[in-house]
């Protein structure tokens, strides 16, 4: 079987949760046999395919040009839409915005930012995928011949945005997970994170600074508390194509910057095995952000061994179920009274077992070579 996974043409400058799942889905199915190759293309030729495989249709543009083109050259094609319905979280945070503008410059690097974006036509492409693209959306959830999910908590997200494409025709879709490394994370070591830093006992967040991932608000929530709170990520670099929101996000992180205090520690970037030590090393992984499908970081965590407090917002509680300590993003005193429980709580492994049962690379390699199989049956 040959198969190619075709992604946004900016996925690699733009690296997100769609970034990992396309590469460690196709490295994973490469070691069930797979022949896999990877495409950015709108337009490749596909003779020598037996399937594609289509991922993301947030910015659904891109998508719809690919799928258009595999169906020219009767194609199967399969779609992991890794979607959420980010209008309330989009509307929220530009709302929220001028809440923590209180400096001239500030003012002064958002408006640049708005004027390039308008001079680059790239604000108004955003507006448009976000609120006015359902017709490309609805065409291409139709016309694949199968839907992979995340989760069902995704399907029925989908279900409900896009009620007349699955009233009108019986879909295929089969949920597929996301996964983690089980190779980097689980038998992770905290040593060397504790030589290097000299900290114990810490809660951890990783991930850029946004308004999604809503560190600002896990600040507020601990500050005062007396536990060392570490934050490996930085601020977004500013892109042609979200010059707007990566201004807004470089503000956040540096209000972020501005209400902590000497608790709060801000390390970086780090390789993925010098994640694992922190990992390892911490006592609570949180992430409180305004939703998550499910935090691939949160997964990571989890496999090395933390007690992790997430958001209930998104599909969180399908993956973590029982073992994890949930708060609401939108209040504080939910955030703190999560991570002080979860603090207090022994690590017990058992989530450790859980993620390590269900959502590996492993798991997710093979679920997607069974829809593929499934896929070239009919």
């Amino acid at each position: 079987m040959k198969v190619l996974i075709q992604n946004r043409p900016d996925t690699f400058q733009i690296i997100g949760g769609d970034t990992i799942q396309m590469i460690k889905t196709a490295e994973y199915l490469k070691k069930l046999g797979v022949d896999v190759d990877i495409s950015l293309q709108l337009n490749p030729k596909l003779d020598k395919y037996d399937i594609v495989h289509l991922m993301n249709i947030t910015r659904v543009t891109h998508t719809y040009l690919q799928l258009k083109n595999a169906k020219k050259q009767k194609k199967k094609v399969v779609l992991s839409p890794i979607y959420w319905n980010t209008k309330d979280v989009v509307f929220s945070y530009f709302l929220r915005t001028f809440s923590f503008i209180k400096h001239i410059y500030d003012l002064k690097d958002l408006s640049v930012a708005v004027f390039q974006s308008i001079v680059n036509r790239t604000f108004f492409a955003q507006a448009s995928e976000l609120f006015t693209n359902n017709e490309m959306t609805s065409f291409v959830l139709a016309n694949v011949d199968c839907i992979l999910p995340n989760s069902h908590a995704e399907l029925k997200i989908l279900r409900e945005r896009f009620p007349k494409v699955f009233e009108k025709k019986r879909l295929e879709t089969i949920v597929v997970p996301n996964g983690v490394d089980k190779e980097v994370f689980y038998n992770a070591s905290p040593k060397s994170f504790e030589d290097k830093y000299q900290i114990k006992d810490f809660v951890l967040n990783v991930g850029r600074f946004s308004f999604r991932k809503n560190q600002l608000s896990l600040i507020r929530a601990l500050k005062g508390t007396g536990l060392r709170v570490v934050f490996i990520g930085e601020s977004s670099k500013i892109t042609k194509h979200y010059a707007v929101k990566d201004t807004i996000d470089k503000l956040y992180y540096q209000q972020c910057i501005r209400e902590s205090d000497e608790s709060f520690i801000f390390l970086g970037s780090m390789s993925h095995e010098e994640l694992a030590s922190a990992y390892a090393a911490c006592k609570v992984f949180a992430l409180p952000s305004l939703y998550e499908t499910p935090g691939l970081s949160a997964l990571e965590a989890a496999l090395a061994g933390a007690n992790v407090c997430i958001t209930s917002k998104g599909s969180t509680r399908e993956y973590f179920s029982g073992y994890a300590f949930y708060c609401d993003p939108y209040d504080i005193c939910s955030i703190k009274r999560a991570i002080l429980q979860a603090y207090d709580t022994p690590k017990s492994g058992n989530l450790k077992e859980h993620v390590l049962r269900n959502f590996t690379w492993d798991h997710v390699a093979k679920a997607t070579l069974e829809a593929y199989m499934q896929v070239l049956k009919k």
